[in-house]
């Protein structure tokens, strides 16, 4: 069983914002509750505009925070006769094909679709929208862009359009011109909420959180019940310190389609006002490894007010979890737990507890998980002054956090330092492909779970790691752990900060440009450079 070295350890989610996507079919299509209306014109054969509703990534990957998009219509236009063909084949017919194929998530079938119809008829902005969409969620970003502007210079009048050009400008990381985007798409259409929430999307991704909450409330105050913009401002909220409010708001992620918190009928949840004493309180799993390491800290809060604490995890992280003080039972999740007589979602807890940042303070001043078992290490020679160990790689999405192997190689210039490898999925392989096995120790073979992981952490005398759940279990543990960070911060590591408020032990590196680690390896190679002097002097 293998422990994925960057399992999601944030909460936040990829960016699924709402993409208009035109549709052909000339009959009234059901309405989507709350869905709001995106006119399209001058297309043959009638448009209907529509945004596709695509199913959002699995909360435990989140590091982008948004939610998932809905699904909007309007009315059609009466038809018009079909004009356009190719080979024989009335484009009314690709075009319903490439519609059919889009909303059922069969993205190359769509963009070829839209190709054939381009290729006879290439003035079609409504098709070439649908196509940048399609082009966007196949992470074809400049194809996207070409389709967006083809299509505004047909129709500049287009809202829609503009938004969605803006959101692929942003997931290209072109901020400026992203806003730029925005602000015509708001120019065209100040009042949509979708549209309010895409541009704060932007300013969400530029770590400019401020700006970002007030477009989330520009949006929520045309709808109030807009939960990707409720959750999205809560994420904003944490990440500007604001607890309080940021807390209340997150709970808001019980609504999101893609986390489902399964009902417990006949057993009440705890509100955190009901007296706990006798009770036996089970806390319950969500989301990824890194979050309930993460929350795990107040797990011994709790447990004072309670006579018994059950938690159920995932089965990698069953041995970790029963070190923490108070835990008087682990379960796997999905298993059915003994007898208990309240329960809560373990990620409730700062806001049952009423955590702001002096008790988040208190609650992490200590290490609070320790190894469930030793691992000794073996085979290592020579006069080793520091023992490193390494994670660089994690999953792709929703955001790639990656930062590849090579950077890491400039630190391995001195002698008397050992490397370790933490990494325990395909890219071990990338340590023989840099012709770096010399150098770098590979544990992936030892590690099966969390406690193995913990168990040869505990060997280290430090971890440097992307942002991943082995930074949040190096932190928990208490071990010096160094971490490299994306330019796009998840709210828990906040803005412009090096140290962390959840691990005292933890040193940030952050990205200072997007997509580019320089800055962050040129300042974290100074103080690896010192901290291996002063060991050996």
């Amino acid at each position: 069983m293998r422990t994925p070295a960057g399992d999601a350890a944030r909460t936040d989610r990829n960016a699924k914002v709402s993409d208009v996507i035109t549709n052909s079919d000339t009959t009234i299509p059901v309405p989507v509750p709350g869905s709001k209306a995106v006119i399209a014109s001058q297309l043959t054969p009638p448009p209907l505009s529509r945004e596709t509703a695509v199913p959002a990534p699995d909360i435990t990957r989140r590091n982008d925070n948004s939610a998932p998009e809905g699904m909007t219509a309007n009315m059609p236009t009466p038809p018009r006769k079909l004009t356009v063909h190719r080979a024989g084949v009335p484009s009314e017919s690709l075009f319903s094909r490439a519609v059919a194929a889009h909303q059922a998530g069969k993205l190359d079938d769509a963009i070829t679709l839209y190709g054939a119809i381009l290729r006879a008829s290439p003035d079609q902005p409504d098709i070439l929208n649908n196509l940048g969409v399609a082009l966007r969620r196949r992470k074809q970003f400049d194809a996207a862009l070409v389709s967006y502007r083809r299509s505004a210079a047909l129709r500049p009048e287009n809202a829609g359009l503009w938004s969605n050009m803006g959101n692929c400008l942003r997931e290209m990381m072109r901020f400026d011109d992203a806003i730029a985007a925005h602000e015509q798409s708001l120019a065209r259409s100040p009042d949509d909420k979708s549209h309010l929430f895409n541009a704060g999307l932007v300013y969400r991704d530029m770590n400019r959180f401020d700006q970002a909450v007030a477009y989330f409330n520009k949006a929520l105050a045309r709808d109030p019940d807009y939960i990707e913009a409720l959750w999205d401002r809560s994420l904003a909220l944490l990440a500007l310190g604001q607890y309080d409010a940021g807390w209340k708001a997150y709970e808001v992620r019980r609504r999101l389609a893609d986390n489902p918190i399964r009902p417990l009928p006949g057993v009440p949840e705890w509100d955190g006002k009901a007296d706990l004493r006798g009770k036996t309180l089970l806390l319950r799993a969500e989301q990824g490894f890194g979050d309930m390491i993460q929350f795990a800290r107040f797990i011994p809060l709790v447990a004072q007010k309670a006579a018994h604490v059950i938690v159920e995890c995932r089965k990698e992280m069953l041995g970790v979890m029963q070190t923490v003080a108070g835990v008087g039972q682990v379960i796997a999740k999905g298993a059915t737990p003994p007898p208990f007589d309240i329960h809560a979602p373990l990620l409730s807890l700062p806001h049952l507890l009423g955590i702001g940042a002096r008790e988040l303070q208190r609650a992490s001043a200590s290490p609070y998980m320790r190894a469930p078992k030793q691992m000794a290490l073996a085979g290592i020679a020579g006069d080793v002054v520091l023992k490193v160990g390494l994670v660089w790689a994690g999953k792709l999405n929703p955001r790639d956090r990656s930062c590849p192997l090579e950077k890491f190689m400039g630190l391995m210039g001195a002698p008397g330092v050992a490397f370790f490898s933490f990494q325990v999925d395909d890219r071990r392989a990338d340590i023989a492909r840099l012709g770096a096995s010399a150098f770098i120790h590979d544990l992936g073979d030892r590690i099966g779970d969390f406690g193995d992981s913990a168990g040869l952490m505990c060997e280290m005398d430090l971890i440097i790691t992307i942002d991943s759940a082995p930074a949040h279990l190096a932190g928990a543990l208490g071990l010096p752990v160094w971490m490299l960070q994306l330019y796009t911060t998840d709210w828990r590591w906040m803005v412009d900060r090096s140290d962390s408020p959840w691990y005292p032990t933890m040193r940030i590196y952050r990205q200072q440009e997007p997509a580019s680690w320089d800055a962050p390896f040129a300042a974290l190679k100074h103080d690896f450079d010192n901290l291996v002097a002063a060991r050996k002097a």
